[in-house]
């Protein structure tokens, strides 16, 4: 039985605007050059600080923490929303009779928050984001979430989806499948090189079902 677990941002929520939009900010800010939405998908990686560095925020004369809460202080107050085939994903995952959850680098209480509000919070069974507003890996909250869903069941097969080279990188760690999803933060031609990748969410999830 497959077991779908999903990334959140760039995935299921349309916010690379608005990532791009926050980070233009921050770099108008400091004076620097904002960077167009091709540069964005065909540069952005995680962990994040290197990418900060090569895009003119100096780590260096910077605090981290700090910078980690500057951006979200912004990126809040931008526009975002599901893709617009979200739910009909959600449904489609559902239907195929297979469990769903979400692993994100999204602080905790912040996935709770807009999972909740966003109506995706009852199709999980599982909704695990980090205790940090840093953009670190998520890995060992997912590696503590498949143990747990794990535990008393047999015959699942986890498959990732997302829309990040980390994904997969995070989905090789942990031995399962993924499925990538050329939506969202990242170019399709990265994600292709990688992964199998769908243009669309449904479609992504087609292939994470077969």
């Amino acid at each position: 039985m497959k077991y779908v677990v999903w990334d959140w941002n760039g995935t299921l929520l349309d916010d690379t605007q608005a990532a791009l939009d926050t980070l233009n900010a921050m770099l108008a800010k400091r004076g620097g050059r904002s960077i167009a939405m091709d540069f964005y998908r065909d540069h952005f990686s995680f962990p994040v600080k290197p990418f900060y560095e090569a895009i003119g925020v100096r780590l260096g004369d910077e605090d981290w923490d700090a910078l980690a809460r500057e951006y979200h202080d912004i990126y809040a107050l931008q526009p975002k929303r599901l893709n617009c085939e979200t739910i009909a994903a959600l449904e489609r995952v559902k239907s195929a009779g297979c469990a769903q959850s979400i692993a994100s680098a999204l602080r905790q209480d912040l996935l709770d928050a807009i999972t909740a509000e966003l109506g995706v919070a009852p199709y999980m069974e599982r909704i695990c984001g980090v205790d940090n507003l840093d953009g670190r890996s998520k890995l060992d909250r997912a590696r503590e979430m498949l143990s747990d869903v794990s535990a008393g069941r047999s015959g699942l097969e986890f498959v990732m989806i997302g829309d990040s080279l980390h994904d997969k990188e995070v989905a090789d760690a942990l031995g399962i499948g993924c499925v990538l999803c050329d939506q969202g933060s990242h170019a399709g031609w990265r994600l292709r090189s990688v992964a199998p990748t769908g243009s669309t969410l449904l479609e992504a999830v087609d292939i994470a079902l077969t």
